[in-house]
């Protein structure tokens, strides 16, 4: 859930950045009510493209294999 935070706030919290990422999972900063930036915890992604592409399956795009497996066929035509 995300926490939204004014720049003033997000300041004086800065210290603790780290485990209010733990508990609220992002930060939205709001400068006079508008968002400004979002504070976002890092996450390690696989290097290898396919190894990217099983950790972020989604499951109304196509599978790598089958958009490799068009593009060898529309090289070929």
């Amino acid at each position: 859930m995300s926490k939204y935070l004014s720049a003033k706030d997000f300041r004086q919290r800065f210290p603790n950045v780290t485990d209010d990422l733990k508990q609220w999972g992002e930060i939205i900063v709001l400068k006079r009510s508008k968002p400004l930036f979002r504070v976002l915890p890092f996450e390690e992604y696989p290097k290898d493209l396919l190894d990217r592409a099983s950790a972020r399956e989604d499951g109304n795009q196509p599978e790598l294999e089958e958009i490799s497996r068009i593009v060898h066929m529309l090289r070929e035509a």
